[in-house]
């Protein structure tokens, strides 16, 4: 079987993590997660030093690229969707693509139930960003999940990627 990435596109506080932990223990799939590796930085460090961060981001990264094992990427691509896609090329891998777009509405739902009154605060350009992910890579997705299907995104989620690794 062909190694590969199953990754996000949507905004903070989409679901993207709820939706990696279960598909990871449907499939055995390990998760590379970007927050985590955030977290590491600010307990090491004492704050989010971004230079740190990316650099042990980057490098864990590769290690799990080395390894060529089939992974979730905790991560939303939706400004890095471009790079990302070619490293994942560049290391022989394919990937599956779940679009979170939720709207506007819910998303606020979601942060105030969350607490992620910094992330409210910027939500008008983390929408942005996802509209702009799904202007130019709509067709990339392998599954897009919207308000509708939101309370049922993991059995989606999950579905969608065994059909789509049956395919393989």
């Amino acid at each position: 079987m062909q190694k590969f990435c199953i990754t996000f596109a949507g905004c903070v506080g989409s679901s993207k993590t709820p939706i990696s932990n279960y598909i990871s223990t449907k499939l055995n799939l390990p998760i590379f997660n970007n927050d985590a590796i955030l977290s590491e930085v600010i307990e090491n460090r004492g704050f989010w030093d971004i230079e740190e961060h990316k650099k042990l981001r980057n490098n864990r990264l590769k290690e799990v690229l080395d390894s060529g094992i089939s992974f979730i990427a905790d991560v939303s691509i939706d400004r890095e969707w471009e790079s990302f896609r070619e490293t994942l090329l560049s290391y022989g891998y394919t990937r599956f693509i779940i679009s979170l777009d939720l709207s506007k509405g819910l998303l606020m739902k979601l942060y105030k139930a969350k607490g992620y009154d910094e992330s409210l605060k910027r939500l008008d350009t983390l929408m942005h960003d996802h509209e702009s992910f799904l202007e130019k890579f709509s067709d990339d997705a392998g599954v897009h999940i919207g308000d509708d299907q939101f309370f049922d995104r993991l059995e989606i989620a999950l579905r969608s990627i065994r059909a789509w690794i049956e395919s393989m």
